[in-house]
């Protein structure tokens, strides 16, 4: 595989570390009385036990980054295929997403410890009373932007969309609809859902309360109105695909850079502005649910009936573990992460399968994998031998060094269903009698003595 989208394929993902990073030592900063997950009465927050714990934590977490992007470059200099590379790369993934919350699961179970041993306080029930009073009121719910905000993005996303229908292609088109006006309308739907979870309850203070409310569905609304326009634009990009790859691909990322940059923005500037807010409060009383969340990561609350749970601090969501939908999310996705490596031996099987071309009887056979081509004989109506491949963009299937196939843009040729090996020649395009046109073509070299018994044009 060229060098150059090895370093491209790991630029995608090099930043995430130090995302997690940024995060995870912010996490150790108190945000309405909470570090590392773990709630502190205010008169302890500068305890020096507590304040070395909790910078032994941030100088492992500091070494962690810089092993993990090390390893990233290593391995972004290395010669692989595709297949061992994508092997790899998603284990490195799955190694990035758990093995920072190792030190965080450790510092948070030493915090917890701690304060259990310390005996440092919790809140008296007569005020929890209150604060689940406060929790539960409507008065603070933010007015839904109407749908005129989202419906823009929407139309702008179905103009190409639809553009591509009427051209007739329907692969590409099912895709820009999946990703375009799909999208768009998902967007509108949970940003609906999630300005209507419980109020932002720190202490008795009802002030407080409203004001941490607001600014919690504020930032939800501009994430996924932005989301909105994001997922709007990249149809528009996605036009460009099979005449300018390089634009649509360019394009498309800059976009999704874009979006998270302003998304990352929005929940450290969140997280701020609670630290702020919260900073002088909570001196008589203060809400402490460290019981109910573990390793102060998952929630698990037999007594909430509610499915989606706000995170903490800044604008995320997660699941509440003591209902059955919840432990199905996690467990699907835990899943997922663990399987993610899967797809990339796949690959690697997908590389080191031959691409077979024969004729049997009266039905001309492509194979690869799981794919399987039939062509009947007396439905040809022309082949031609091509000793060189056109320029070839794939639009839905599997594009290796070791084979092409699927629905591809071949140029002159226009649409054609492929099943080839790039590396050998030579190739045959074949078109039926009702102008569907194949290019096939084997890995052993035997493609010219199939074309022999093939009619020619």
């Amino acid at each position: 595989m060229e060098w150059w989208v090895n370093l491209i394929l790991w630029g995608t993902v090099i930043w995430i570390p130090i995302l997690m990073y940024v995060q995870t030592v912010n996490d150790a900063k108190f945000k309405k009385n909470i570090a590392v997950g773990v709630t502190i009465p205010p008169e302890a927050q500068q305890d020096p036990e507590l304040l070395a714990t909790i910078g032994q934590f941030r100088k492992t977490e500091k070494r962690l980054l810089w092993a993990l992007l090390l390893s990233a470059v290593l391995l972004a200099l290395l010669p692989l295929s595709l297949g061992v590379l994508l092997t790899i790369y998603l284990i490195w993934l799955d190694v990035i997403i758990v093995v920072p919350m190792v030190p965080y699961v450790r510092c948070n179970q030493a915090l917890k410890a701690m304060k259990q041993r310390r005996g440092w306080r919790r809140p008296d029930q007569t005020a929890a009373a209150t604060v689940a009073d406060l929790s539960t009121v409507d008065l603070w719910k933010e007015k839904p932007r109407t749908v005129l905000y989202f419906l823009l993005p929407f139309v702008l996303s179905l103009l190409p969309t639809a553009a591509v229908f009427l051209e007739g292609d329907a692969v590409m088109g099912w895709v820009m609809a999946a990703v375009g006006p799909l999208w768009v309308a998902l967007s509108w739907v949970f940003y609906r859902y999630a300005i209507r979870r419980k109020a932002e309850v720190v202490d008795d203070n009802a002030t407080l309360t409203e004001t941490l409310t607001r600014l919690r569905r504020q930032a939800w609304r501009r994430v996924w109105l932005w989301m909105a326009w994001l997922m709007g634009l990249l149809p528009w990009c996605m036009v460009f695909y099979t005449t300018q790859p390089v634009v649509c691909i360019v394009s498309s990322i800059a976009l999704t850079i874009v979006f998270t940059a302003a998304a990352v923005w929005q929940e450290f500037r969140l997280r701020a502005i609670q630290s702020r807010l919260t900073a002088g409060s909570s001196q008589t009383f203060y809400v402490d649910e460290d019981d109910k969340w573990v390793w102060g990561m998952f929630y698990y609350n037999p007594h909430d009936t509610n499915l989606m749970i706000n995170a903490r601090v800044g604008i995320n969501a997660t699941v509440n573990l003591a209902r059955k939908p919840g432990k199905f999310i996690i467990g699907v996705s835990a899943l997922m992460l663990l399987l993610m490596p899967l797809f990339g031996v796949w690959i690697l099987v997908e590389e080191q399968m031959p691409v077979e071309l024969s004729v049997q009887g009266d039905i001309l056979e492509a194979r690869h994998s799981g794919t399987h081509y039939e062509i009947a004989l007396d439905a040809i109506s022309s082949v031609d031998v091509l000793e060189e491949l056109p320029r070839m963009v794939k639009v839905a299937g599997t594009g290796l060094e070791s084979v092409c196939k699927g629905q591809y843009n071949a140029g002159e040729y226009g649409r054609v269903t492929a099943c080839i090996d790039p590396r050998t020649g030579p190739w045959l395009l074949v078109t039926d009698e009702d102008g569907a046109r194949y290019l096939l073509g084997d890995s052993d070299g035997t493609t010219a003595q199939v074309a022999a018994v093939l009619p020619q044009s």
